[in-house]
Order: structure tokens, then sequence, then C-alpha cells
């Protein structure tokens, strides 16, 4: 999933994009095999679901992931180096298909910047991609 500040560190609850699209030479890569999912397959993939993530190719933060049944709430923990900490978040979708959401640390009131990402799965892994930057922002896997 993708990226909210919690204090001092940085977590990230992302999602992906198109197989076809160009990669640094040390960035993980999504795999050819990855399919790019609609809104309704989000849905059913996320909802009601935990996850673990990890952010290979931003800020290295790990964490985990509770997503409500109705798909439109989530709250997990982060971990990045030495800080951890708890947070919650928003989940909507837009026009593109895209996985959106604003995330806050557990109990502050304002949420950050909203964060639009695509969503792929291959296998047990669901990336998610930023659209803009092609980047592998996170890569989760369902509990």
């Amino acid at each position: 999933m993708h990226y909210s500040i919690f204090g001092k560190a940085t977590a990230v609850i992302a999602v992906a994009l198109a197989p076809s699209l160009a990669w640094s030479a040390d960035a993980v890569k999504l795999p050819a095999s990855a399919k790019q999912l609609a809104k309704a397959e989000i849905i059913a993939l996320y909802s009601g679901k935990s996850t673990t993530w990890d952010h290979p190719n931003t800020d290295k933060s790990t964490g985990t992931t509770i997503i409500a049944a109705d798909a439109t709430s989530m709250s997990g923990t982060w971990v990045n180096g030495k800080d951890k900490g708890e947070w919650e978040g928003k989940i909507s979708f837009n026009k593109k298909d895209q996985y959106c959401y604003m995330t806050r640390g557990k109990g502050d009131k304002k949420y950050g910047k909203e964060t639009c990402n695509l969503v792929f799965v291959d296998g047990k892994n669901v990336y998610e991609i930023n659209p803009k930057s092609k980047k592998v922002l996170s890569i989760n896997t369902i509990q």
C-alpha cells in the first residue's frame, strides 16, 4: 500500500503497474506474469483480509495491514529501522481503477495526502505501483 508519514518514519501502503514498464537496474520489478486488477477485483482480493507488506524500492519499511470487510478503511503496523508504530487509513477508488488511500498515525487527527496506485497480482504476491513514477511501491502478501 503507499506513503504516509508517521512521526519520524515513512510507511508505505502501495499498489501496482503494467508489466511493460521500464524499471531501473536495481529496482524490484513487476513480474511479466502479473495481472492488473480492476476495482471489483481489488475489493474482492482485499476485503476483510490481513496482509504483510514491504517497500523494497522506497523507504525499506515493512508492516501489516488489516482491511475492513467493506474495503473502506484499514489499519496496521509499520517498522522502519528502529522506528515503529501503528497507523489507520481510509480507502477509495478513482475512475482509473486505482486503489486510493489516506493514512495517519493511530490516534492522529489529520490524514496525509491521498495516494492512488494500480494493483497487480502474481500468485500470492500483490504489487502496488505508483502510476506516475512506475515504481513498485509495495509488495503485499495476503495472510
